[in-house]
């Protein structure tokens, strides 16, 4: 059955304190409140450092079995390795997420700006990662948005991310059986509201990706004013769920 997946870029922000979670609330209790909201959130801690199995442990424990997290792989294999020569880390990496569990969904892969298009290392590197997860990819230079990428990936079943980040906008494209999407903000980077227009506009894409047996993932991170993510992440899982 298809379904859709819509929450934050993480849940540790202050900003949200009193908006989202009780003022009194301790931030030990933050997650366990964020998910009696959301079914699912974007991990972005483990870009910087892996999280250490108690943490890992923690998380599981304090979330609704249905629960999942969607990861962000550590920048050792994205930004310093840039997936090439990365299969210790790529190792080490999976070895961790699977303290998770069946909680444990979809691994993002965002690639840094300035790193250009090259076929040959993508697929070196999709032939590497394991066939029982799925995995995401976030292409922040232009020059991977073409359909030779998309070739490949759909190739894998791993899925293109479509990303919004103030002025800059990748295409919306499917090329797994599932989509997964990042909204950085509409006009501004990491800040401001996604209004009524932009959300429905997203939601008549992703719906149509629905009605084609593609499971969906949004995660929302202009996180960094007010609790914008929240609403907007609230409003678009409205919209969604309204189509069944």
């Amino acid at each position: 059955m298809v379904g859709h997946w819509i929450g934050t870029s993480g849940w540790s922000y202050d900003g949200w304190r009193g908006r989202f979670y009780p003022r009194a609330m301790r931030k030990t209790a933050w997650l366990g409140h964020y998910a009696n909201v959301f079914r699912t959130v974007e991990v972005n801690a483990s870009f910087y450092h892996l999280p250490k199995p108690p943490v890992l442990e923690g998380w599981v424990a304090q979330t609704p079995p249905d629960f999942l997290f969607a990861v962000k792989a550590w920048r050792a294999i994205t930004h310093y390795r840039r997936l090439a020569g990365c299969e210790d880390h790529l190792r080490v990496f999976y070895e961790r997420l699977a303290l998770l569990g069946p909680k444990a969904g979809p691994v993002l892969f965002q690639l840094p700006p300035r790193f250009g298009v090259d076929l040959p290392r993508l697929e070196d590197f999709l032939a590497q990662l394991p066939e029982d997860r799925r995995h995401a990819f976030e292409f922040r230079d232009p020059s991977w948005h073409t359909d030779a990428v998309y070739a490949l990936l759909a190739e894998h079943n791993a899925a293109f991310v479509p990303f919004e980040m103030g002025p800059a906008r990748s295409p919306r494209v499917a090329t797994a059986d599932f989509v997964y999407a990042r909204l950085h903000g509409h006009r501004r980077r990491y800040r401001g509201d996604y209004g009524k227009a932009a959300l429905h506009d997203w939601a008549g894409w992703l719906g149509t990706q629905m009605d084609a047996g593609r499971d969906v993932h949004v995660y929302f991170d202009n996180t960094d004013e007010k609790d914008f993510a929240v609403r907007n992440a609230q409003a678009l899982e409205a919209m969604l769920a309204g189509r069944r």
